[in-house]
């Protein structure tokens, strides 16, 4: 199960869109990491640049930069990975979030309910 290819391969069948949402998976978690090492760097240049202005000391800085990027790659990160996971199941056939809002419509419900 180690090989991506092989398991590519298994699920094709079950599942037809597999291949895109290991795809845009893995752009979500790349892009979580990007955010984190950039919003790090920034935050802790940024802190550099107005250290005399600031109330704590550059041991402080790394930690602020550390929660800061934290919070903003989390939610970066579990944003994309819910919006991959909304696609997949909308690709699914045996469950679509697309066909539950369908069969909830108002005119479904007056309709099942005569």
């Amino acid at each position: 199960m180690n090989d991506i290819r092989a398991l590519k391969e298994q699920q094709r069948d079950k599942h037809p869109g597999f291949d895109s949402y290991l795809e845009c998976m893995t752009r979500s978690l790349f892009t979580g990491l990007a955010t984190f090492s950039l919003g790090f760097a920034g935050v802790y240049f940024l802190q550099q640049i107005g250290q005399r202005y600031l109330p704590y000391t550059r041991k402080g800085n790394v930690l602020v930069a550390t929660l800061v990027s934290t919070v903003a790659a989390y939610k970066v990160t579990s944003d994309r990975t819910l919006a991959c996971q909304a696609r997949w199941m909308a690709i699914e056939d045996k469950y679509s979030v697309l066909q539950e809002t369908l069969e909830s419509t108002p005119e479904k419900e007056a309709v099942k309910s005569f």
